[in-house]
């Protein structure tokens, strides 16, 4: 198994960054998790610079290349996983093709909300915890490679399949594949998010189960605060040392994900999806839809409406 190959990016490679753009994920589609195949066929590379405000858990299946997070990059090649937590920067450069990878993207509040809080904590510090890509960046042994291949091809597919319970089994899922992860990394020794850091969780997971339950209202740093039993000022870095992103851009991240699902369905139009989610300007909702999707909500849309059109005459046939 060669070991991970990570470095510093030139200062002239770095011109990426200022590329980067607010993800043109998530799914039009309701719930935490969400699934994405990624095909590239040829070069140049269809993959923007990102960030998003959810984690991402992805498997390089084929094509070789490299991979940009924040001011390093590392080769990556087919079986390599990649964890990457909220408001991280990242791209992808091809070097073979065609390239093929699964991607997992969910909501810290999926790790937060199972049953024992120190297990979600350790967990999601798999994702937030400062680290260099070497570390971002996993290559497992053949066997286990072979079995995180399959795993995430099972998780793609229930994903599509859209049956019964689906989200639970999804989650299920998820956690399996983290759980088996991180021990495996223990059973070498590699403990990464173990050491303490200045965060109270507990205030974290009121705030977010505060912006949950109410992100369809008007919601202010002093509520949030409240909520959580500390000062606004406290909130503030608490919430940006322990995801690494503010409380606002976590509930835009949120609001647009919801918005996207209720868009997805046809049942609300652009002004009643807006308000639906606690937006109360149809500029503002559009500015920020436009910023985390790369299109408008009207576009969106139509580009839903075609691609279900060209699913059901693909049946039809």
């Amino acid at each position: 198994m060669k070991p991970i190959k990570a470095q510093k990016t030139s200062a002239g490679e770095l011109k990426w960054l200022f590329d980067v753009t607010d993800s043109r994920q998530p799914s039009s589609e309701p719930g935490f998790i969400w699934v994405r195949e990624g095909i590239v066929n040829s070069a140049p590379t269809i993959s923007y610079p990102e960030r998003h405000p959810y984690c991402e858990l992805s498997i390089s299946l084929k094509g070789e290349g490299t991979t940009f997070v924040g001011d390093e990059e590392g080769s990556r090649i087919p079986g390599d996983v990649l964890l990457l937590g909220p408001g991280i920067p990242h791209w992808w450069r091809g070097k073979t093709f065609p390239r093929r990878s699964i991607f997992v993207y969910f909501f810290p509040i999926v790790l937060i909300d199972i049953r024992s809080i120190s297990d979600g904590v350790r967990l999601l510090r798999r994702f937030t915890a400062k680290q260099t890509l070497r570390d971002r960046l996993v290559r497992l042994p053949s066997k286990m490679r072979a079995q995180f291949t399959m795993r995430f091809e099972e998780m793609l597919a229930e994903y599509n399949q859209q049956r019964l319970c689906r989200d639970m089994r999804l989650g299920s899922q998820l956690l399996a594949l983290l759980v088996d992860l991180l021990r495996w990394e223990e059973s070498q020794g590699i403990n990464i998010g173990t050491e303490p850091i200045d965060v109270n969780w507990e205030p974290i997971f009121k705030a977010l189960e505060y912006l949950r339950e109410h992100h369809a209202q008007s919601v202010y740093a002093k509520d949030v605060a409240q909520a959580a039993g500390i000062s606004e000022s406290r909130l503030k870095i608490l919430f940006r040392n322990a995801l690494n992103l503010s409380w606002v851009k976590y509930l835009q991240g949120y609001r647009i994900h919801r918005a996207a699902a209720l868009l997805g369905e046809g049942r609300l139009n652009v002004t009643e999806a807006a308000l639906e989610v606690g937006f109360d300007s149809l500029s503002h909702f559009n500015e920020t839809f436009h910023s985390f999707m790369g299109e408008s909500p009207k576009n969106f849309v139509h580009g839903r409406v075609a691609e279900n059109f060209s699913a059901a005459n693909d049946l039809a046939q």
